[in-house]
């Protein structure tokens, strides 16, 4: 009998779905990270059109408050969304997640200043931030999911690696988005209108967004295991928020303790770090473009070493990264007070070199400590809070100078979190082996290098991540 020939629409191209894979998880990290880059470098502006022009200080340490406020939000984004990212599907999450993160950097250029509606203008900007926070929650740990769970055996890290990189892609274009308003327009014009331009932004990228994602299919380890509570009613597929945490909650202390220090040396390297060059007589052309290096520089940094930690393991990477940061922060700090500009850029690259070969290792154990079961709620419980200590960063770094006169207290904070960073990596973290155990027996096997040379059949039982080749 002779088998008959496939259907044209049943031809899939490996490669190209799995790179629509990893554009359509990262798009939505960018809109989110986009908002967070262009709200530092315009802060300055933001605080005399949103608050009260008595005390520029208080302005902006109310400015710095407002931006942290956000992050208090995410974890309450994180039980809300990723519970629907756990029970119906990483894609669903990914799709509400952009649309409101879109809809809610938007409208912050639309608020009236402080002298049109007084008190209502700072009001209406928590309220924005606050549903940022909400959406932020949910997007990064159902993203991380999502690449993880789509990703071949052995190139997990590789995968998860390109949403690090479209972090930091979305800081430099941020800043230079902004930093060209600045240029481009009079200071009058710039702090009347140009600084909203760069809210109103979020809006067509998150429309672009939202049409890459509009027809993501889920991961195969999460299809599977919803036909195994499918035929098991007394499944703990839906297990309660309280029944989450206390089976995983030694995974999620575990993830707090290190990736705490790794949320806070995200926001030094594009946030402290430039208001440190400035407050210490650097001006704002040279600082903002000591930043953009160090943000080009991390990005190639993760694509050099993404694939490092599928090699050697997540935990040597963890320690050597976390041990050097810990070393060279109060010498970065000290060279970005020097005012020279070469003097500081050197402080940046000892710090931002580090830190980039730490961001794949520590962003994939947001999936990896966890089971698949609950992978984005847990993920998004435990990277939230981390997050938490990272959003008041900023406002530590003003409070602590200010409060102790000198411009080491917050570097030596720093150093302290990355010491207990690494004592809890020592001493807590171990390779985690079950988990990719687990993703292996839940996911169907992927295609070859001999299948790749050649178009295959899609099973009629499979739904990959590979969209069909149309005619």
């Amino acid at each position: 009998m002779s088998v008959p020939e496939p259907r044209r629409e049943d031809l899939v191209e490996v490669p190209s779905g799995r790179r629509r894979t990893v554009l359509a998880a990262a798009v939505g990290n960018y809109v989110e990270w986009y908002e967070f880059a262009v709200y530092g470098v315009v802060a300055a502006y933001i605080s005399r059109a949103m608050f009260p022009a008595d005390d520029p200080s208080v302005a902006m340490l109310n400015t710095w408050a407002t931006y942290a406020v956000s992050f208090l939000a995410r974890p309450v984004g994180g039980v809300l969304l990723a519970r629907l990212g756990d029970r119906h599907g990483r894609q669903h999450i990914l799709y509400v997640t952009i649309a409101m993160m879109s809809i809610a950097t938007f409208s912050i250029a639309l608020i009236p200043s402080y002298a049109v509606v007084g008190i209502a203008a700072p009001i209406l900007l928590v309220c924005a931030r606050l549903a940022q926070g909400i959406a932020a929650g949910g997007e990064f740990a159902g993203a991380t999911a999502f690449l993880y769970e789509h990703a071949p055996a052995g190139r997990r890290a590789r995968t998860v690696s390109y949403l690090g990189a479209s972090t930091f892609c979305a800081i430099v274009s941020g800043s230079a988005v902004a930093t060209l308003l600045a240029v481009a327009l009079p200071a009058e014009m710039m702090q009347s209108w140009g600084w909203r331009v760069v809210f109103a932004t979020a809006l067509p990228l998150g429309l672009v967004g939202i049409y890459i994602r509009r027809r993501l299919t889920d991961t195969p380890a999460f299809h599977a295991l919803r036909e195994q509570a499918e035929s098991d009613d007394h499944g703990d597929d839906h297990l309660s928020l309280w029944q989450v945490v206390r089976r995983n909650h030694r995974a999620i202390l575990l993830y707090l303790g290190f990736g705490s220090f790794y949320s806070v040396a995200v926001y030094v390297s594009f946030t402290a770090y430039f208001a440190y060059m400035q407050v210490n007589g650097m001006p704002p052309g040279p600082a903002l473009a000591i930043n953009t290096v160090g943000g080009v520089v991390v990005i190639v940094g993760i694509l050099l070493s993404g694939g490092l930690a599928d090699r050697v393991g997540r935990r040597p990477l963890l320690i050597a990264c976390i041990g050097a940061l810990a070393v060279v922060t109060v010498p970065t700090f000290l060279l970005g007070a020097t005012g020279s500009p070469a003097l500081a850029l050197l402080g940046a690259l000892l710090f931002v070199v580090p830190l980039s070969v730490l961001i794949t290792p520590a962003v994939i154990c947001v999936a990896e400590l966890f089971p698949v079961r609950v992978r984005v709620t847990a993920g998004a419980i435990a990277y939230n809070l981390t997050v938490v200590v990272g959003g008041f960063t900023p406002f530590m770094a003003v409070w602590l100078t200010s409060a102790t006169g000198s411009g080491l207290a917050f570097p030596l904070l720093v150093v302290v979190l990355a010491v207990v960073a690494l004592i809890v990596v020592l001493r807590g973290y171990r390779e985690p082996g079950a988990a990719q155990e687990e993703l292996d027996r839940l996911s169907p096997p992927r295609p070859t290098a001999a299948d790749r040379a050649s178009p295959v059949v899609r099973p009629p039982f499979r739904d990959d991540d590979e969209r069909p080749i149309r005619p």
